[in-house]
């Protein structure tokens, strides 16, 4: 009876995503409606944005007047993390944005990230069933959920990811350049992460460490470059300060493990199944040296993001691993087509049940409510998350 439910249920959803598929512009029609899934799973608590978020925001909207010049605070407030986080400021004050021109302006970027992502998916997959069910997926986890729910001034995650997607999308080295030192200058993590963006395209030409060097993976290796030299510009010739707070490192490793396999769990949800099947094929192949590259890289992700209280934002810079998970899926051919659809269906479903969830700290497990929750509160007096 169980299987039969299975049966019946993937031929169901699978059927209804070819008929959706089957639209001229799906992509972008797609992008345009994941927005308001998102906002109905796990609507934004935008009271929050003049209240407990005005600091934020008071900061934010300075940093954007004046981007280039340097406000002091202390290493333990948000604020003191804006200082080389730049490159939304920079966009924001070109555009004379400010609160809430800034939010829009992130959920502009939520919707690019959607688009690239499907063109991605579809792009290593050759499928566009897949490619829309993992799109579909990104919508229900931290990674696609951050440029709509995030209202914090100053935390851009949704911006950063889109880079370094656009980064992996197109194969001209000047436009990998650009997107991996944009993304760097979006967010720390956004460097960090970068580190995808070469195991991605140094997997494309194959699975041995001379396939490693090309002119893309040489375009991210010159952003990285880039971006020390311009820190290096910002601090001694503009006098920039680097202040690092006392509650990093080995301090968080330490107190937060209780919330480790919450912090994981959120990085991706449900597409661990493909990143796990990825370093499976590599196994099975004998490829051991692509999977310690691709296993390592997202480790190093994870301990950092276990290293600051914010876990959950942190770790969704692993999302970008989901594409070199596709590619070496598909370029192992350790599945066929059918069964890699059957697994982005699992990981969708997964991720779908799965409650939108924000890990963070030692003990915090924050729930964004759903839309009907969230109304339900308002109308008796209980706030909004």
């Amino acid at each position: 009876m169980i299987t039969q439910f299975v049966n019946s249920f993937t031929e169901a959803v699978l059927s209804r995503c070819q008929a959706f598929v089957r639209q001229k512009h799906w992509i972008l029609l797609l992008s345009l409606l994941l927005p308001l899934s998102v906002m109905f799973f796990s609507f934004p608590c935008y009271e929050r944005v003049n209240t407990e978020y005005q600091e934020y925001w008071s900061s934010m909207n300075t940093k954007t007047e004046a981007p280039f010049i340097d406000k002091e605070y202390d290493g333990d407030v948000h604020q003191s993390k804006l200082t080389f986080r730049l490159t939304v400021p920079v966009i924001a004050g070109f555009l004379h944005l400010r609160t809430w021109g800034i939010i829009i302006l992130q959920g502009i970027f939520g919707i690019l990230l959607f688009f690239y992502s499907a063109k991605l998916f579809r792009k290593i997959t050759e499928d566009d069933v897949t490619a829309l069910l993992l799109t579909l997926s990104l919508s229900f986890i931290w990674a696609g959920r951050c440029s709509y729910v995030e209202l914090r001034g100053g935390i851009f995650d949704g911006v950063a990811l889109f880079f370094l997607v656009f980064a992996m999308y197109y194969k001209n080295p000047l436009l990998i350049f650009s997107g991996v030192l944009l993304a760097s200058f979006t967010d720390e993590r956004g460097f960090i992460a970068s580190s995808l963006v070469l195991l991605f395209w140094g997997f494309m030409g194959g699975f041995t460490f001379r396939k490693l060097f090309n002119l893309q993976t040489i375009a991210v290796g010159t952003a990285w470059i880039a971006y020390f030299a311009l820190r290096y510009f910002l601090i001694h010739v503009l006098h920039f300060k680097t202040i690092v707070g006392t509650k990093l490192g080995v301090w968080c490793l330490v107190t937060q493990t209780s919330n480790l396999p919450g912090g994981v769990w959120t990085a991706l949800e449900g597409n661990w199944i493909i990143i796990l099947a990825a370093l499976y094929a590599l196994y099975q192949a004998r490829k051991h040296f692509p999977a310690l590259l691709l296993a390592g890289a997202i480790i190093v992700i994870m301990v950092v993001a276990m290293a600051v209280i914010d876990i959950t934002r942190s770790m969704a810079y692993v999302f970008p691993a989901l594409f070199i998970a596709l590619l070496i899926i598909r370029h192992l051919k350790s599945e066929s087509m059918e069964s890699i659809r059957k697994m982005a269906l699992l990981s969708t479903t997964l991720s779908f049940l799965y409650p939108a969830y924000y890990i963070n700290g030692s003990f915090e497990a924050l729930w964004t409510y759903p839309l009907p929750l969230y109304i339900l509160r308002h109308l008796f007096g209980s706030g909004g998350h």
